[in-house]
């Protein structure tokens, strides 16, 4: 994991090793292994792979709330620190002006700004890693799951973990269960065309109706937090839709192999907005028959940009059809 520069520290409880830095026990890290399969009938265009839950929380310091500040703690799910996380804070004032404030974690994963004068708000929280052959700025997860706005005058404590899968919002995912932003794993777009019977237009590239479209994700290596799950999306082809998301994979490296069930291997290729991020990014290489490298597409690449409790990862499409 990166380490930035060190910044907004001012607390002495935290510089000098204080009672407010003990981190003390941590709960053991969730556990994924295995294999998980799923299967989505012609009418389904979505799954969340690991569900609609979100890991448990590592322990944080304990913190009093100071008057005109805004303070907290930065940490990966084992409870380990994070140095050189951003945060930044903006206040509105009257008349609609904004006014911000930022600073990047210490080594203790601490951090602390005042607030400017107004009703405030977190408008960046993201920490950069080392990804494949680049570098990737994962979105924040505040640990209480709450971000509303707060006046500047009565301070705050707010802390943030870094997670890998999970859901950031339950009021979001209640109203917007396809809202790839609202997990904090990555996510897929597999699209295809479809034969049509009535259509005197049919290429032999084309899925025939019916048929079963089958993704397999295979990790290459422990993902971020260790996972090591492999996951299989089988989706039945059908004139009613022509894609399928897969949505909150754990952050990771990872084989994708796809074909129809019990035949052929499919051609892929990625199209759309993120295609053309290789090699750092995305589908390695950007055209495979059968079974390709795959990483993650970093929506924004830098902290002051990554928004809070909202996925960084970008949506890669991945086009499968028959081999010509």
């Amino acid at each position: 994991m990166a380490a930035l520069l060190v910044a907004g520290c001012k607390d002495p409880d935290v510089v000098n090793g204080g009672e407010a830095s003990n981190w003390g026990e941590q709960p053991t890290l969730p556990v994924v292994s295995g294999v998980a399969t799923f299967s989505l009938n012609a009418n389904e265009d979505y799954v969340s792979v690991m569900g609609t839950t979100t890991p448990r929380m590592p322990n944080f310091p304990a913190l009093a709330t100071k008057t005109g500040i805004v303070r907290g703690y930065v940490a990966d799910l084992s409870g380990k620190p994070l140095q050189g996380a951003y945060i930044g804070i903006r206040s509105t004032a009257t008349g609609g002006y904004y006014s911000g404030a930022s600073a990047e974690t210490d080594a203790k994963g601490y951090y602390e700004i005042s607030i400017p004068w107004g009703a405030a708000e977190f408008y960046a929280a993201g920490y950069t890693i080392d990804y494949g052959e680049g570098r990737a700025v994962l979105s924040l997860s505040s640990a209480d799951g709450k971000l509303g706005s707060f006046p500047s005058a009565a301070g705050l404590v707010k802390n943030f973990v870094l997670l890998s899968y999970g859901v950031y919002s339950k009021d979001i995912l209640s109203q917007k269960p396809r809202d790839q932003t609202n997990y904090a794993g990555g996510t897929l777009y597999i699209t295809y065309n479809v034969s049509d019977p009535s259509s005197v237009f049919n290429p032999p590239t084309y899925i025939p109706e019916n048929a079963e479209i089958q993704v397999t994700l295979t990790p290459d290596g422990p993902g971020l937090y260790g996972e090591t799950r492999t996951f299989v999306i089988q989706k039945r082809a059908s004139l009613l839709n022509y894609g399928f998301q897969i949505m909150n994979i754990p952050v990771g490296r990872y084989t994708i192999s796809t074909k129809l069930r019990n035949g052929p291997s499919l051609q892929m290729e990625a199209v759309g907005r993120y295609a053309n991020l290789y090699p750092y990014f995305g589908l390695i290489p950007a055209t495979a028959s059968g079974t390709a490298k795959l990483l993650f597409t970093p929506d924004s690449r830098s902290g002051n940009e990554t928004i809070p409790n909202r996925s960084n990862w970008g949506s890669l499409q991945i086009k499968v059809e028959l081999p010509n």
